[in-house]
């Protein structure tokens, strides 16, 4: 199955953001998780997928209600998708512009 678009991207960014707000370190909030370092690594760099059960771990060591979390997600991949369109309108305007 084909990953969800920008779903990697902003949970990464949301995670990154909620456990440096609360001055977590990777190691404590993986810790408070029961999840490996090493995961929670590359889950901020959006490189895997956590399951489910993962998620709930990770609101629950954030403190964070499961529906608050998943609407951040939401709204930072709306974000993303705005963020990649204005890219590519400069791009098709740059390249207009110099022809």
């Amino acid at each position: 199955m084909e990953d969800y678009p920008y779903l990697n991207e902003a949970l990464a960014r949301v995670l990154r953001r909620q456990r440096e707000g609360r001055g977590l370190s990777k190691r404590s909030f993986a810790e408070a998780a029961g999840l490996q370092r090493v995961y929670v690594i590359q889950l901020e760099r959006g490189e895997k997928r956590p399951t489910l059960n993962a998620i709930f771990y990770l609101c629950d060591a954030l403190q964070m209600p499961r529906q608050d979390f998943l609407a951040e997600i939401e709204a930072e991949m709306e974000r993303i998708q705005n963020e990649n369109s204005l890219d590519r309108e400069k791009a098709l305007f740059s390249t207009t512009d110099t022809q």
